[in-house]
C-alpha cells in the first residue's frame, strides 16, 4: 500500500495526476484502488472524469478522509476496541444523554429553548447528532485544538 498526496487548486491538474498514477495497474485484478474524497459529489466527478479518460472506471473505492484513516488505524492497530468515543455515532448518543443536564444552566439558553419546543426526544437525538457532527468535522479539520481540549 502507497500513499500519494498531490495537491492543486485546479482540479484539472489533479484528475490528470490522479489518471497517470492509476493507469499503472495494480498488482492484482482484485485489488481496489482508493482515492479520498470530501464529498459525494467529488467521488462522482471523480469517477466521470476516469471513465472519460479510460473508457471505463471501476473497482475503486471512495472513503472520507475520517473513515480511511480509521482503516489505517484499524490496520496498525488491530488490538484496539471496537468503537472510539469519537465516533459520530457513539458521540451523538453520549451527547444525547448530555443535553437534559444542561437545560436551565447559564449559557445554555438557546439550547433550553429549543428543547423546551419538543416532545419526546426526536428534538433532542437531531440536535445531538448535529453537534457529533460538528465534533467529528473539528476531529478531521481542527485536530489540534482538539488535543488543546484534553492537554490541561
Amino acid at each position: 500500500m502507497s500513499f500519494n498526496l498531490y495537491t492543486s487548486n485546479h482540479l484539472e491538474s489533479l484528475v490528470e495526476q490522479l489518471s497517470a498514477v492509476v493507469s499503472r495497474p495494480l498488482p492484482s485484478p482484485m485489488d481496489q484502488e482508493i482515492i479520498v474524497v470530501q464529498s459525494l459529489g467529488m467521488q462522482q466527478w471523480i469517477s466521470l472524469e476516469l471513465a472519460k479518460r479510460f473508457g471505463i472506471w471501476t473497482n475503486c473505492r471512495y472513503p472520507f478522509p475520517n473513515t480511511y484513516l480509521q482503516e489505517v488505524y484499524d490496520l496498525l492497530i488491530p488490538d484496539k476496541p471496537d468503537t472510539t468515543p469519537f465516533n459520530r455515532e457513539v458521540l451523538t448518543w453520549r451527547i444525547m444523554q448530555m443535553l437534559p443536564d444542561c437545560i436551565g444552566k447559564d449559557g445554555f439558553d438557546s439550547i433550553s429553548a429549543y428543547l423546551a419546543e419538543s416532545k419526546g426526544y426526536l428534538r433532542t437525538w437531531q440536535l445531538a447528532r448535529q453537534i457529533a457532527n460538528v465534533f467529528d468535522q473539528y476531529c478531521i479539520f481542527r485536530p489540534k485544538m482538539i488535543l488543546r481540549w484534553l492537554l490541561p
